[in-house]
């Protein structure tokens, strides 16, 4: 009889075990042994995650954070090209991508941030695409929580987001599109104003709290403020492509097109935990 309680009420069990483990995991997330537990788990999932990276673009070539690595990747000759078939010709093709992006990585390493740390993009969760991804750096190679996570668009920085957990060699970003992610922003230009910028869990990001009589613009470029010193000033948040009333009625918002596409990230540069330049 038991037995049969126990099979008609096991989905049941099941659920309410479950739901119990995650309450404790979130009443004491803060603890250092829950901490531990996470930062376990990640590592755990780094090597499928990194696997199924490398499967869905096996041609892209592993990030350096040494200044040899530029010679590590010679420029290809244009020559070269016309002597590959079609499948070859793809793959060089992404190979120079990839050595183009690493290049403007270190050069604006060296340039501008020569204590920033790059990290090699290692894995992502396709139920959390917009909200996080993994890196191949932590605690020991110089990372911490909070620090700002910088990525190059056109040879200059553009704001990804900020790390959020930290193991020994694996650390998880938050991104801007988290819609928990909230950043300090203002518009370049005559027209600057000071909002906030926040996730949608989508590739576009939100710019709150304009005034009504606001005069920012399609196109105009939002950026860091550097208030509270979680980011550097002046690092590019993305374009504004449209502008509407809040929900509310009470203020204007703009819908920004972020300068960093989450979905083409391969590498990233971290920088120290006070965000600051070291020029």
């Amino acid at each position: 009889m038991d037995w049969e309680l126990y099979e008609r009420y096991r989905s049941t069990l099941l659920l309410a075990g479950i739901l119990f483990v995650s309450a404790f995991f979130l009443a004491f997330q803060k603890t250092s042994s829950v901490q531990h537990l996470r930062a376990f788990l990640v590592r755990f999932a780094l090597p499928p995650q990194r696997y199924l990276t490398q499967l869905h673009n096996s041609d892209a070539p592993a990030v350096q954070d040494q200044g040899s690595a530029e010679s590590a990747v010679p420029p290809l000759a244009s020559s070269d090209v016309g002597v590959l078939g079609g499948e070859e010709n793809r793959k060089l093709q992404v190979l120079t991508e990839e050595n183009d992006r690493l290049r403007e990585i270190l050069s604006l390493k060296r340039e501008k941030w020569p204590r920033a740390m790059v990290a090699h993009v290692a894995g992502r969760d396709p139920q959390r695409w917009f909200q996080e991804l993994v890196l191949d750096k932590g605690k020991e190679d110089g990372l911490a929580i909070d620090d700002p996570v910088l990525a190059v668009v056109g040879g200059r920085e553009a704001l990804v987001g900020r790390v959020l957990e930290v193991s020994a060699h694996v650390s998880k970003v938050m991104l801007l599109q988290d819609s928990l992610s909230a950043v300090a922003a203002t518009v370049t230009g005559d027209r600057g104003e000071d909002g906030v910028v926040e996730g949608t869990d989508e590739h576009q990001l939100l710019l709150k709290y304009l005034d009504r009589g606001t005069q920012v613009k399609i196109g105009d470029l939002v950026v860091t403020t550097g208030l509270g010193k979680a980011f550097p000033p002046g690092v590019p948040i993305g374009w504004v492509v449209n502008m509407e009333p809040d929900p509310r009625q009470m203020f204007m918002q703009a819908t920004l097109h972020a300068a960093a596409r989450s979905n083409e990230l391969r590498a990233v540069l971290v920088l120290g935990a006070s965000g600051t330049s070291d020029e």
